[in-house]
């Protein structure tokens, strides 16, 4: 855990949390933080801990171009980012980390955004990423036989109907897959309002449960160990 608590303590980012809803195209473009530092601190911490299995609920809508991947292995400001960098690249770069990944969305057109994804960068479709598209991420963890070692919730766009409820259902419904030693990635959690982010009914579950929680910002970060 040592090891852990340093990574987090070395994990430096300005943070902005939002108190209100109704975020204009500013505020995404220029003034909110973006999930990339977020990803790679969670990537590395998987890393030290050998995760493998990877599930995303929420999947690629517009697809990683060569700049997406320059952002992110640059040390970039944290709120300026290629547009498109806001908006499901954490599979690619789980799969890029060489996990076991399998990326889960309800709309068929995400297909295209993973698959562009490589051939907009020259590349295969790895054997890593498992794409589950269009599958409810829900009905996905109560069927899925396997364990898993990072659950990430980034499903259910908030603002739209019961989003907090469906986040804390796929916990539930993920609950007996989860390995012993665990993280659980929230992403959309920046928000101190009346409605809260997408966290806001699991976040106290997850801490009633025993979870650490290890950052928090645009995403969220919890460890089961």
């Amino acid at each position: 855990m040592k090891k852990i608590y340093e990574m987090v303590h070395n994990f430096k980012i300005d943070k902005k949390f939002w108190t209100y809803d109704g975020l204009t195209g500013e505020d995404y473009d220029f003034k909110r933080s973006k999930p990339a530092y977020y990803i790679k601190k969670a990537i590395e911490i998987a890393k030290y801990l050998e995760m493998k299995t990877v599930v995303e609920i929420g999947s690629t809508r517009l697809s990683v171009t060569q700049g997406c991947v320059d952002y992110y292995n640059s040390e970039n400001n944290s709120y300026l980012s290629p547009p498109c960098c806001c908006d499901g690249h954490g599979g690619f770069f789980w799969t890029e980390a060489g996990f076991d990944v399998y990326t889960v969305d309800i709309d068929v057109n995400c297909i295209n955004g993973v698959k562009y994804s490589y051939s907009n960068l020259g590349r295969e479709v790895p054997n890593n990423l498992n794409i589950i598209i269009p599958k409810d991420g829900i009905e996905f963890l109560k069927e899925f036989s396997g364990k898993i070692d990072v659950l990430f919730l980034d499903g259910w766009d908030k603002g739209t109907d019961m989003y907090a409820e469906k986040h804390l259902e796929a916990y539930l419904s993920a609950k007996d897959k989860l390995s012993d030693t665990n993280l659980i990635l929230i992403d959309d959690t920046d928000y101190i309002t009346n409605d809260g982010g997408k966290d806001v009914l699991l976040s106290p579950v997850l801490l009633e449960e025993g979870y650490i929680p290890l950052f928090n910002g645009r995403q969220t970060l919890f460890l089961k160990k």
